[in-house]
């Protein structure tokens, strides 16, 4: 081996802070012009093109990063999955003694959580039409839904305040179907319920459905 091949061999691959700063920055440029043009055009009549014009960047760019419209998406559900109910209501829900509060907390969270990201759930409601693949992050968000709700009920049992004509797995199924996406928007987005109108309803409703009179 000689000299210089040694020294090639004991080369290590440069990594820059800077560069990896502005993959950064670029990944998020054009997931928010995408989320954007979602948004406002719709998946189907969104292109790659569009999508690039707006984040200032070329096609090819965007292909680099995420390989299709499709990743694109799959992109922006996977933020979806990732993000966790905000930090100061868990700590609220936790704290709380009162099964009754607690459910009004699991109101307001899932109030709060489908309020701010509905073009987001929109996107993921479709996913499985669009892209079957895509799917799997929904499935991440559902099941991480449906391990809240069963912490939820395992506490009342505890409490021993669940409904005594109610086995736990249909108590699980009872807030699945009332805390879902579908029933914000049946009733929030098709039905113009007020936020706070729609909180208090799913407030009483799983009071009236899970606990003992």
């Amino acid at each position: 081996m000689t000299e210089q091949h040694g020294r090639a061999s004991a080369r290590r691959p440069y990594h820059s802070p800077a560069r990896q700063r502005q993959a950064e920055q670029t990944r998020a440029g054009i997931l928010a012009a995408a989320r954007d043009l979602f948004r406002s055009a719709g998946y189907a009549a969104t292109t790659i093109d569009a999508i690039a014009s707006s984040a200032q960047v070329s096609a090819k760019t965007v292909e680099a990063v995420f390989g299709s419209k499709r990743g694109v998406l799959a992109a922006l559900v996977d933020l979806l999955a990732a993000v966790g109910p905000p930090h100061d209501l868990v700590d609220r829900l936790r704290a709380a003694t009162d099964p009754r509060q607690r459910l009004r907390l699991v109101a307001e969270l899932s109030r709060r959580a489908y309020e701010a990201s509905v073009p987001e759930f929109e996107l993921m409601r479709g996913a499985a039409v669009i892209a079957p693949e895509i799917a799997a992050a929904a499935d991440q968000v559902e099941s991480r839904r449906r391990g809240n709700q069963t912490r939820l009920v395992a506490y009342l049992q505890e409490r021993g305040c669940l409904r005594g004509d109610l086995s736990p797995e249909e108590a699980i199924d009872i807030v699945w179907a009332l805390t879902s996406y579908d029933v914000y928007r049946a009733l929030v987005t098709e039905r113009h319920w007020l936020a706070d109108r729609y909180q208090d309803w799913l407030a009483d409703t799983l009071a009236d459905s899970l606990l003992r009179p």
